[in-house]
């Protein structure tokens, strides 16, 4: 990914810079980028594997299935799963206001993806200021029109429970009840479902599923079969871990699948 001083956006001149600027980035496994912002908007999606991006607030998963939308100015950090080819698309402040103030996940679609390529420069791509603009245009309807794909989870800000709950997204897999998660917490567990309901929106038994969701989702960008994830998560039959991943997503598991 550019460094942001670098950036051909973060300069005086970012209004002679074309509205979306695309560039392809193979990142390495458990790469991470710490707090950061910055004053264009980007449009993130995956060829291959998964990435976690966390605001304040939530943690956001983007798998190929889908496209991340970060507003400029947002804080925010990034933290990649393996074979990973990352897809930015930068959008000048300007253009960046038209699309939305607030973190998205999208779903993506053929179109969608075509459009986002395009925003790659090529030299010799014989194509007209006028079309550039026509594809920029149809980019921005595109996004305005797809649905949204619900890939966020709220993390707790006290730090009674918030370190389990972090504990969670890193490896769901080695927690076998919620019993056993919240054994050590410094609080009865009274208080913590209650601590959990009131700053996530979840009990903690919930929040537990929706992050094993979510590491689900991970290995299935990665390439992995989806019995392979369904026996490793516990679940006697395939049948039985799709019908649990619609019933909480409204998609089934091979839409994940890279």
């Amino acid at each position: 990914m550019t460094e942001l001083k670098d950036h051909p956006l973060s300069g005086s001149g970012e209004a002679n810079m074309p509205r979306y600027l695309g560039e392809t980035v193979k990142s390495i496994a458990s790469e991470s980028y710490g707090w950061h912002s910055h004053g264009w908007g980007q449009l993130i999606s995956a060829a291959s594997g998964s990435m976690y991006v966390g605001t304040p607030d939530l943690v956001l998963l983007l798998s190929p299935a889908m496209v991340l939308w970060i507003p400029p100015d947002v804080e925010h950090w990034m933290r990649y799963g393996p074979d990973n080819e990352m897809r930015y698309v930068d959008v000048r402040r300007d253009e960046a206001g038209k699309i939305g103030a607030d973190c998205r996940i999208i779903a993506m679609t053929p179109l969608l993806g075509a459009l986002m390529s395009e925003t790659v420069p090529r030299k010799g791509s014989g194509r007209a200021d006028g079309h550039k603009a026509a594809l920029h245009d149809l980019l921005r309807h595109e996004l305005a029109a797809a649905p949204d794909v619900p890939l966020s989870i709220t993390l707790p800000r006290d730090s009674r429970i918030r370190r389990f709950a972090e504990s969670a997204l890193d490896d769901p897999g080695v927690i076998d009840s919620v019993e056993t998660w919240l054994a050590d917490a410094p609080a009865s567990r009274k208080t913590v479902e209650r601590l959990f309901t009131a700053e996530t929106g979840m009990p903690p038994s919930r929040w537990l599923r929706h992050a094993r969701l979510f590491h689900a989702i991970s290995r299935l960008s990665a390439g992995e079969k989806v019995s392979s994830v369904a026996f490793d998560m516990g679940y006697a039959s395939s049948s039985a871990f799709s019908y649990m991943f619609r019933q909480s997503l409204g998609r089934s598991p091979s839409d994940f699948c890279s």
